[in-house]
């Protein structure tokens, strides 16, 4: 019995430490929650569970990821640039 229920907390351990993988079914988290609080000997009650302690799906990127570097890259150079830190030729991103 101890095995299965290693197997039972080590899943409830993979979805609570990835909650944006299972993004899709938040009952899937509270149930990996609950049976995380139950091994360690805690009561849970699911109905505390603010709106806040849940993941809402991350919205899209406003803008290409090259894109996102380019801009990044050019803001950080300009701010070392401005504090007087030698310019290097490599451009990491």
């Amino acid at each position: 019995m101890q095995v299965k229920s290693n197997a039972v907390i080590r899943g409830a351990l993979g979805v609570v430490a990835s909650p944006e993988d299972h993004i899709d079914d938040p009952s899937l988290f509270t149930a990996a929650w609950g049976a995380m609080l139950a091994a360690r000997g805690k009561g849970f009650d699911p109905s505390r569970l603010q709106s806040r302690h849940l993941i809402d799906r991350p919205a899209p990127a406003p803008e290409p990821i090259d894109q996102t570097l380019d801009r990044v890259g050019r803001k950080v150079r300009d701010i070392a640039e401005a504090k007087g830190y030698p310019r290097r030729n490599c451009h990491a991103a």
